[in-house]
């Protein structure tokens, strides 16, 4: 695997002077205004995509040319029941004081059986991940929080969003494994990096102690990218000692999941015979980013929560359904990010505006 290496921020292409703006959430008066900070910055995302459609016109497909390309699905999925309840263990993500177990959505996963069991943090890289376990499933879930600092944000925007030519990171595939070369964003791949080692040591730890447990890897935002690079590398062995336990099957459920890698990527994926479900929320703007025209593909398996409630299970003959979140992407808006189902994904960092507002500042090397 190569160009894993945790990026400087000061060297992707934000200089100091444009980063300090983000730091007046260490001396805003109310807590209000610091919470907004992180819907700015994402709003800032989504003028500036329209700048990132560069490269080679020839070589460029239009939306509509990926959205029609017929397709072969092997992966299962989506599974809206599971999609429901693995959505409370996103919400716990974005919370403080994971261990202790007691946050609205940690509750709400403890009635579905699941506990806590370890937590996994880059204080660098301000990334962070958690597992639970459920004993009467059998089952282990890593759950990976999404955007809620500048540094997470600084991953989010990072150069290689251009096009897949202009920066972004090779993933070698296992010894095994064949097909095209996969190129991914390096910005994620380089946050998912700040917490792989530590989630290979601690998850095969639990896997040791629960024989034969299924293990679902989920996220939402930059989390939902972190889970799908995760699962690539655990499933490729990238990185894992050789008593590393094999689980019974492993799983993925992301909520808001950008555009990860290319056409590659997006097919390694479809070839899976394993439970896929990448759920988008009305006009989620996460889903339209990086841009199609940059040479970035979904993987199919989408389950599209419609403008009217309704539940969509999307095509699986082609990439990308155009009757699905496609069909919105002129409204792309933040807000349809923020709130799946009934877990609004900020609302413990409202209820503890004064952690909230710690996470925005971060140290520049």
């Amino acid at each position: 695997l190569r160009n894993l290496h945790n990026t400087p921020y000061n060297k992707i292409g934000l200089n100091s002077n444009k980063l300090n703006a983000f730091f007046v959430a260490r001396c805003a008066k109310n807590c209000t205004q610091n919470l907004k900070l992180l819907n700015a910055v994402l709003i800032i995302y989504i003028i500036s995509q329209p700048h990132f459609c560069q490269g080679d016109k020839a070589k460029q497909l239009t939306p509509h040319q990926i959205a029609t390309m017929p397709i072969t699905i092997a992966s299962y999925g989506p599974d809206v029941a599971r999609a429901k309840k693995y959505v409370y263990l996103s919400g716990a993500a974005y919370c403080f004081d994971i261990p202790a177990w007691t946050c609205p959505y940690c509750e709400k996963a403890k009635s579905f059986g699941y506990e806590f069991d370890s937590l996994i943090v880059n204080k660098e890289a301000n990334t962070l991940a958690f597992i639970a376990v459920n004993k009467e499933l059998k089952e282990i879930v890593v759950s990976y929080r999404g955007t809620l600092n500048v540094a997470n944000v600084v991953h989010d925007i990072h150069p290689s969003v251009v096009s897949i030519e202009a920066g972004s990171s090779a993933l070698e595939r296992g010894k095994k494994s064949k097909g095209p070369e996969i190129w991914v964003h390096t910005g994620m791949i380089n946050a998912t990096n700040s917490l792989y080692p530590e989630v290979v040591e601690k998850l095969g730890k639990v896997l040791k102690e629960n024989e034969d447990f299924d293990v679902v890897v989920i996220g939402h935002s930059l989390g939902a990218s972190a889970a799908s690079l995760t699962l690539f590398l655990l499933k490729e062995g990238h990185g894992l000692p050789k008593d590393f336990p094999k689980p019974k099957s492993y799983a993925y459920f992301g909520y808001g999941t950008p555009r990860i890698g290319n056409q590659a990527y997006a097919d390694y994926w479809n070839a899976q015979e394993m439970q896929i479900t990448r759920v988008v929320n009305k006009a989620d703007f996460a889903a339209y980013t990086p841009q199609a025209l940059g040479g970035y593909v979904h993987n199919g398996n989408e389950l599209w929560l419609g403008p009217n409630g309704e539940e969509k299970v999307c095509s699986k003959e082609v990439y990308e359904d155009l009757s699905c979140a496609n069909s919105m992407a002129a409204l792309s808006n933040v807000h349809d990010h923020l709130q799946y189902w009934d877990v609004h994904f900020l609302s413990c960092a409202g209820a503890d505006p004064v952690a909230t507002v710690g996470q925005f500042v971060i140290q520049l090397h």
